[in-house]
């Protein structure tokens, strides 16, 4: 089921409760049944959902976010780019990134802010700069992959305000077009580079790049959102915070079928198309500090 709270105080207090329950479990070797984030500002709840659902099909589900497309299914195209705000594992500092959505499994997301297309401008109220710059320069035909060049830039944008113009074009080695062609879509995205012109040149201070609200209700607004429950066969979910954590859940479960992943990339090469190719527990092992690191002894 899915609970949605637009106050960042009822997401904190959920938060709470669920760090409270994993830590009265000692070692993080208990499955996760709870998922919790944010979508382009609003708060999201899930509880038992099925670990095969994407986070790609868990928004395409929800009521006025078809935005977000999905071709290929491997992370090869780029159509189904969002942005994602969370915590660096590595550095515990927070880090603004654009992934592939097809390849994240929905409990992958605990505790990021996720941006959609919807989430930062449309034709209905505003378009973002980046999408004004698209439609200037004749840069979408049948805009299937618009949403994701456009997601990939606005990542790009918030990593770097100053990005250059190879900085630009190394950066969309992950987006595909079929049919309108690159130039224009790099002529586009290459009006963002360096520092700017001054407004008066038609170029837009960075500060004008933030995501786009309703400026009647002063947020992003969609309808209700569809469950995903988790079912009798779904694999467990397991998030565990070291490797002790890791080898404990192992040790307790030395008959079960396991798949080890981080950004479960494996996920558009080995398909999931008979019985034998599903899994009876996954580990994210995403959460562990120690695999981040390389010690000399």
């Amino acid at each position: 089921n899915a609970e949605v709270s637009n106050s960042p105080g009822a997401m904190c207090e959920q938060q709470t409760r669920v760090g409270r329950r994993e830590t009265a479990q000692g070692l993080q070797s208990e499955p996760i049944t709870t998922v919790y984030f944010t979508i382009n500002g609003q708060s999201v709840l899930l509880e038992n959902p099925s670990p095969y659902l994407s986070l790609n099909e868990w928004i395409r589900a929800q009521q006025g976010l078809s935005g977000t497309k999905k071709m290929c299914g491997e992370g090869g195209c780029g159509c189904c780019v969002v942005t994602v705000r969370k915590a660096d594992a590595s550095t515990g500092k927070e880090a603004t990134i654009s992934i592939n959505s097809c390849l994240c499994p929905i409990y992958s997301v605990q505790g990021w802010d996720v941006t959609t297309i919807e989430g930062i401008g449309s034709s209905r109220d505003r378009l973002h700069p980046i999408q004004q710059s698209i439609a200037e320069h004749n840069g979408s035909q049948c805009g299937y992959c618009t949403p994701g060049f456009v997601m990939t830039m606005y990542s790009l944008l918030q990593q770097n305000p100053n990005p250059s113009k190879q900085d630009i074009e190394d950066y969309f080695d992950g987006n595909i077009c079929r049919c309108t062609g690159y130039r224009p879509i790099l002529d586009a995205m290459k009006t963002f580079a360096g520092s700017g012109r001054d407004k008066d040149d038609g170029w837009l201070d960075i500060e004008d790049l933030a995501a786009k609200k309703c400026p009647r209700t002063g947020r992003v607004c969609y309808g209700l959102l569809k469950p995903h429950v988790r079912s009798a066969s779904d694999p467990l979910w397991f998030r565990p915070a070291t490797l002790l954590d890791v080898l404990a859940i192992l040790q307790a479960h030395p008959d079960s079928k396991v798949k080890l992943l981080v950004g479960d990339t494996g996920k558009g090469v080995y398909k999931t198309s008979s019985p034998s190719d599903y899994f009876d527990i996954f580990i994210d092992l995403k959460g562990i500090s120690e695999l981040y690191e390389i010690q000399l002894l």
